[in-house]
């Protein structure tokens, strides 16, 4: 997490400079500002970064290059200067106020996704002071689904289910608890498996249903999915984006299941597929003839393809031989072929771990 604090009283510009050692001791990105005259108005203020605009300008610069940003002062002025750059919970950076004594680290924003909670829990430990933590779900030691699906890296299709899941385990009213992969470990109360409720929750790959309690759930999707590519020189990324879009509509695949691309080395400066995998965010590996043509396994064959390339095959086999060396996997989608592009899909080998719920209430009642 890239950290930004900002300070306004001398008191506040020590807490953050002795903040700022312990983050930079433990390899953490760090840095801390206030006005040239707080800069300067005490040893060790030179570690910290001078700010000459507003703290509007600077609050604003913050949420787009900042995963956390910690407010030393109080919290009206936090309040006000994060109030116009709010967009979502998906997209909020942590958002803690802190007193410039050190007693209270309050998450103000972004608790669970944004990673808030845990961040105040972290600067109080620092410094000897108390977490002020307000969200009900930690509040009551209850199943926090938003945080469930980040520490599992599981992707959030509809934000807005997530109040609704929330809600009814709040309430004491059980979910219904669907996943297409082995589970381990205990269901968190609240959750039933197998089972439909007025509310339910649904870990898949797919990317719809034929079951209409299933697409009304909270789906949570996990990477898992591994594209295999390969195209003729040239072809442009809004040929290769047509054509996955068509495989993973005609094979029920969610794109938010994308993990990764990969092709032969020859392919490694494709334009096309580079811009692809940028699209996407997602990492686009290459791999040699020779290591494609050891993937084991049972793949389409085109003398012509071996001929170009080296090796029979390049969809097939770059998906295998990626997706196992992320862990080990299968072929889930064989070779497709359309406008000069061919493509397969892997999916890797997955087990939900869960943890033991309910936690405690936070306070131990």
């Amino acid at each position: 997490m890239k950290l930004s604090i900002i300070c306004f009283t001398e008191a506040g510009a020590r807490l953050g400079v002795k903040l700022l050692k312990e983050f930079l001791k433990n390899g953490q990105p760090c840095e801390v500002h206030g006005s040239e005259g707080l800069c300067k108005s005490f040893p060790g203020g030179d570690l910290m970064i001078p700010v000459s605009t507003s703290l509007s300008e600077w609050t604003k610069e913050q949420f787009l290059q900042k995963e956390g940003i910690v407010f030393i002062g109080a919290a009206g002025i936090a309040v006000r200067a994060i109030a116009p750059f709010l967009r979502s919970k998906a997209e909020d950076p942590a958002v803690v106020v802190m007193d410039d004594m050190g007693r209270f680290s309050i998450s103000l924003l972004s608790g669970h996704l944004g990673g808030a909670n845990e961040l105040a829990e972290r600067l109080a430990g620092m410094v000897g002071g108390q977490a002020v933590i307000t969200t009900a779900t930690d509040i009551h030691g209850s199943f926090a689904v938003d945080l469930f699906a980040k520490e599992q890296g599981l992707v959030i299709t509809e934000l807005k289910k997530v109040k609704m899941i929330s809600s009814a385990i709040l309430k004491g009213e059980n979910v219904g608890f669907y996943c297409d992969f082995p589970v381990s470990g205990k269901l968190p109360t609240g959750l039933v498996p197998g089972k439909v409720w007025g509310t339910n929750l649904w870990i898949t790959i797919k990317d719809e249903s034929q079951e209409d309690f299933l697409m009304e759930s909270l789906k949570l999707v996990p990477r898992l999915l591994v594209l295999g590519i390969g195209c003729r020189k040239g072809v442009p990324v809004e040929t290769i984006e047509r054509i996955i879009d068509q495989v993973f509509k005609e094979w029920n695949l969610s794109p938010e299941g994308l993990a990764a691309c990969a092709s032969i080395d020859i392919k490694k400066e494709e334009e096309g597929i580079c811009r692809f995998a940028a699209a996407k965010g997602i990492p686009f590996y290459t791999f040699s003839a020779a290591v494609l043509e050891e993937t084991e396994g049972e793949f389409s064959s085109s003398s012509f393809v071996k001929q170009v390339t080296g090796v029979d095959n390049v969809c097939e086999r770059a998906a295998l031989a990626c997706v196992k060396e992320l862990g080990g996997g299968k072929l889930l989608v064989k070779k497709q072929a359309a406008d000069g592009v061919t493509a397969a899909v892997a999916v890797k080998d997955w087990v939900l771990d869960m943890q033991a719920y309910p936690l405690d209430p936070i306070g131990g009642k």
